[in-house]
């Protein structure tokens, strides 16, 4: 088997010329600057990963990691790259820090930074080398290699918190300390040179960014020259990785997943969360300083423009119009920015020429105004107090542009509230008592009321946002409620009994529903608690419905608006005081601009490829554009989840893409696919179709159940649980694409919640009501599911969740009703239980628990299940015990059992493999069988094999393949193929295959087979790696 892709921590990246160098393990990707594509890919270091890539003369580069190094000559040939090995990989006695070429007496050497202060002097041409030692022998964690008029300069960054600089003196062994940089309070982690800018720069465990200054830079002695610390930088959260400085910026990245770019005066200039949470851990610049490229600890490399590009200025107001304050401002169709003074003054301002171009007195919306502009941008409506509506549309007249007005009418007979445009022609006004009026307008000034609604009965009554689907009028009052109307079934005649046909209460808590968005066929809302939530249209006795689907947690604190591009949603917010703008597409903030927050007046919109910010700060008028092309640029890896991977369970196969859906210690459920690779580069890439989000904290454990075989339908149900006792019931639906997978073809219903002490808010009321300050039962964690189906009723779907407080808690799903509530709880063991699965023998179910003392125990819970059945309407939980009542138990390991696989041999006869903390591989090969007339089980160990040799560290993965093969993987990194026999009641296992992955912190493995029939292993953890 060979590793065919890998997705985690991406160490190095070099931008050399038109390529980009990225090293995810011990690959080598090499993509086109210009075109974001992959030219080629090679493994370098097996089985080492890479560290850094380095730049070396002659079209050579040096790529290192560990304590080895190789290199390449990079060349094109017809227009085709080559990568050529230069010198295979050479090992080294110490971890590599850093490498630099030298050129001496016309030779190429290798200048090698290790680890215990000392410089390597490689030579390539004959492959020996000299080692030359600082007289401080000390930890290095970071090194920097000046080529100073043939002499080197070491800056070496130590464990003991400073900065030493000495000089390689290649006639003695030992080098003397030149200079001593302190100051940092941690170990240093990075340190750099820039002989232009002439400062040194240094990151540490201190969270901080030092800036030392070379004053007397001129002299070529470094024993004379002066260093002065100048700057101390604080904006980082966790430890700071790196540095690098180009242009006079200083641009920083860290653990807290934070890019910052500084000034050289140490003004922090931007700050962007660039990989979701995860650390960055390898950042560089494009040859034109342009472009940066930085890579993290999800596996992803994004590229980002390298200043933020947009310029913001305030616009000139009138001296008329000195002593009055902006209450509405929006962008025209035109470009042209419009300004609604509180004296009822609006200017029509041509920001091209910075002059105002035509002005209104609009003496009836002087004292009471709402503006709403239209989508298109082209219209504008103002309402009265008195029921009044007026609305203009922008024209050109001559080489202008001006205000037509084309209609003002009386609407209501009360206050308008609330304007919202539905179409370019078409708007719903909103007034007193909920009284909804729909209608729609021509050029020439004439209006016909369609529709009128009215609002169910809330403490504010009135509409925040509106839109039409399906031909449904969606509205979002000021309470969180949604309403749904059927247009049809009203005319315009009466304003009672006009109830929408369907209720959706407090979608977005209490505050409010902001804006609407249709994507695909879906129904997007978002509100105030920084949430979209997505839903469906379903017909249910021919009415339309809206069926509630999931929800996806945006990173601001309050939606506001959306724009779409060519192939984006792009989504407007606000994050306390900055504007926020969020690609769908990217998953990512593209923009961060301080305006103040979203309680005043503001207006976005996309024009000719050019994001225009209009906004009012400080009582002025601010507009701020930039270009969305430099802020979208494309991602050269994906990335997945920010931390650990818990588990990964296969879907489904669809038109060659392999489907999974996996769960990960950041609290989300992610959706994703691998595409089979194409013929001309044989590279597999897989693509994240949608992000879940509902826990609350780390998943555990997925479960699948295909709904296919039982109701004819390709839709999957999907139970996930882990941390705080929570476990959540998701319906997918993957609808199949003849050509390529994307977000719209996966539909994810978020069914029901359980708690097991309820939701955080019914706590807390609880202990209020009781006078309790705390709660005397501590959450627990679930750790594992097993699932039983019921044959006497298809809709009822049995849960045995392994705790880690040492009970079984039984759950019941009911299909039909969508619901599921907690029936048993069994304590069985005074340990945490880790693992769970049930076996089904004739009509008896066996639950199989495993647990942290290294025992396997049986427990039979056929008449459990039987009452829970029976008596399913009961809502009432029990309480069991189980301690001293198993059919029986193996003790398999001296501690806890991480990892298990069971497979049936014949009926009544299996092998169970396990795993432990203690390096023990189990095979028992058992029987099941029903004794005496009262049919009792009877569970007999037939054989048994094992190993403690075969893994170094703690086996966290096992799983049974075809071939009588089994694989294991454990915190040592290896991936291990077995081969199992049975012969003359003895189990006989041999090794056939090692392999080593790159994923780190090892949580599982799990295998299905592609459209080509081949078996692909999938091994998960701090990444993942596909091994076919």
């Amino acid at each position: 088997m060979f590793s065919k892709l890998l997705c985690t921590d991406v160490l190095a990246i070099r931008c050399i010329d038109n390529l980009i160098f990225v090293g995810v393990g011990c690959s080598l990707y090499i993509f086109n600057v210009n075109t974001y594509k992959l030219e080629k890919k090679i493994n370098c270091l097996y089985p080492y990963n890479i560290h850094g890539i380095i730049e070396g003369p002659d079209n050579k580069l040096t790529v290192f990691g560990a304590n080895y190094f190789c290199t390449y000559k990079i060349y094109y040939e017809q227009e085709t790259l080559i990568i050529k090995e230069d010198l295979n990989k050479k090992e080294l006695n110490d971890w590599i820090i850093t490498v630099k070429w030298l050129l001496y007496d016309g030779h190429n050497y290798l200048c090698v930074l290790l680890a215990h202060n000392n410089v390597c002097i490689y030579d390539i041409f004959n492959e020996c080398y000299q080692n030359t030692w600082c007289e401080e022998k000390c930890i290095l964690y970071a090194g920097f290699i000046l080529n100073n008029d043939k002499n080197l300069i070491i800056f070496s960054g130590t464990v003991y918190q400073e900065i030493l600089i000495w000089e390689v003196n290649y006639a003695i062994e030992t080098s003397p300390v030149l200079h001593r940089l302190q100051g940092h309070n941690g170990v240093i982690f990075s340190v750099m040179y820039d002989p232009i800018a002439q400062f040194i720069c240094s990151t540490s465990d201190d969270r901080t960014i030092r800036l030392w200054k070379i004053n007397n830079s001129k002299s070529k002695n470094w024993k004379n020259i002066d260093i002065k610390l100048v700057r101390t930088m604080f904006g980082h959260t966790a430890r700071v990785w790196k540095s690098i400085i180009k242009n006079n910026i200083i641009i920083t990245i860290g653990e807290d997943s934070l890019m910052c770019t500084w000034s050289l005066e140490g003004k922090l200039l931007n700050k962007i969360c660039a990989h979701h949470g995860a650390a960055i851990w390898s950042i560089d610049v494009s040859n034109d300083n342009k472009i940066i490229f930085t890579g993290g600890a999800d596996g992803a490399v994004h590229a980002w423009p390298f200043v933020n590009d947009y310029i913001q200025k305030t616009v000139l107001v009138p001296k008329t119009n000195a002593y009055t304050l902006p209450k509405y401002v929006c962008y025209l169709n035109s470009g042209n920015l419009l300004i609604f003074y509180e004296n009822g003054t609006l200017f029509i301002f041509n920001r091209y020429y910075n002059n105002v171009e035509e002005s209104l007195y609009l003496e009836k919306y002087s004292t009471y105004c709402i503006m709403e502009v239209s989508l298109c941008h082209s219209h504008i409506c103002f309402a009265s107090r008195d029921g009044y509506i007026r609305i203009y549309k922008e024209i050109k007249v001559a080489t202008n542009k001006k205000l037509l007005q084309i209609l003002e009418e009386k609407i209501m007979e009360s206050q308008i509230l609330s304007v919202q445009w539905l179409e370019n022609n078409k708007l719903v006004i909103c007034g007193m008592n909920g009284i909804l009026k729909i209608f729609n307008f021509t050029v020439e000034g004439s209006f016909t009321i369609q529709s009128v609604c009215v609002l169910p009965y809330s403490r504010e009554r009135w509409l925040t946002a509106a839109i039409l689907y399906e031909g449904l009028l969606i509205c979002g009052d000021r309470a969180g409620n949604m309403h749904i109307f059927d247009l049809k079934t009203y005319v315009p005649c009466s304003e009672t009994n006009k109830k929408p046909i369907q209720t959706i209460n407090k979608v977005h808590g209490k505050i409010g529903i902001q804006n609407f968005i249709v994507v695909n066929s879906k129904l997007i809302s978002a509100g105030r608690d920084g949430m979209l939530r997505f839903y469906e249209l379903n017909k249910h006795k021919n009415t339309k419905l809206l069926y509630i689907l999931h929800k996806q947690k945006m990173p601001m604190d309050w939606i506001s608006g959306h724009l779409k591009s060519f192939d984006d949603i792009l989504i407007l917010g606000f994050k306390e005081v900055e504007f926020v703008i969020y690609s769908m597409i990217h998953h990512r903030i593209l923009m961060k601009i301080p305006c103040g927050g979203g309680h005043r007046s503001w207006d976005c919109i996309l024009k000719n490829n050019l994001i225009m910010f209009l906004y009012i700060r400080n009582k002025q008028v601010y507009a701020s554009d930039f270009s969305l092309t430099s802020f979208t640029l494309p991602v050269l890896l994906n990335g997945f989840h920010t931390k650990e991977i818990s588990c990964i369970n296969p879907i489904s196969k669809i038109n060659q893409n392999n489907i999974f859906i996996s769960g990960s210690e950041d609290g989300t459920l992610r959706i994703s696919y691998i595409s089979n690779p194409l013929l001309n580069n044989n590279i597999h890439t897989f693509q994240t179709l949608n992000i879940f989000d509902g826990h609350i904290s780390s998943v555990k454990f997925i479960a699948c159940l295909n709904l296919q075989f039982i109701f004819l339908c390709n839709k999957y149900l999907i139970f996930s649980g882990g941390g705080r006792a929570q476990i959540k019931v998701w319906e997918i639906d993957i609808k199949d694409n003849e050509t390529f997978l994307h977000n719209k073809d996966i539909s994810c219903h978020d069914i029901t919640c359980h708690m097991l002490y309820g939701f955080d808010q019914r706590r807390k009321k609880q202990l209020h009501e009781s006078n309790h300050s705390y709660n005397m039962q501590p959450e627990t964690r679930y750790m594992d599911i097993g699932i039983y189906y019921c044959t006497t009723n298809f809709y009822y779907i049995i849960l045995f969740v392994a705790c880690a407080d040492g009970f079984i808690r039984v759950f019941l799903y009911d299909i039909n009703t969508k619901s599921i509530s907690l029936k048993i709880s069994s304590k069985c063991v005074d340990r945490c239980i880790t693992k769970i699965t049930v076996i089904t023998y004739n009509e008896k179910v066996i639950v199989l628990i495993m647990s942290t003392d290294g025992i396997c125990r049986f427990i039979d819970f056929t008449d459990t299940i039987s009452k829970i059945i029976e008596f399913s309407q009961i809502e009432k939980q029990q309480f069991e015990n189980y301690k001293d009542i198993f059919i029986t138990k193996f003790n398999l390991h001296q501690s806890g059992i991480n990892s298990y696989d069971i497979k049936i041999i014949e009926k009544g006869k299996y092998l169970l493999a396990t795993g432990g903390d203690d390096n023990l591989f189990n095979i028992i090969y058992f029987n099941v069988q029903l004794q005496n007339k009262k049919m009792e089980i009877h569970i007999s160990l037939l054989s048994k094999w094992s190993t403690s040799t075969a893994h170094v560290a703690q086996i966290t993965g096992i799983i049974f393949h075809d071939k009588n093969t089994i694989f294991t993987v454990g915190m040592d990194q290896q991936v291990i193929m077995y081969h199992y026999n049975y012969n003359n009641d003895i189990l006989s296992v041999t090794i056939l295959k090692r392999m080593f992955t790159f994923v780190t912190d090892i949580k599982g493995i799990t295998s299905w087979y592609n459209s080509k029939n081949e078996s692909v292993v999938c091994v998960y953890g701090k990444g993942f790696e596909i091994l076919i």
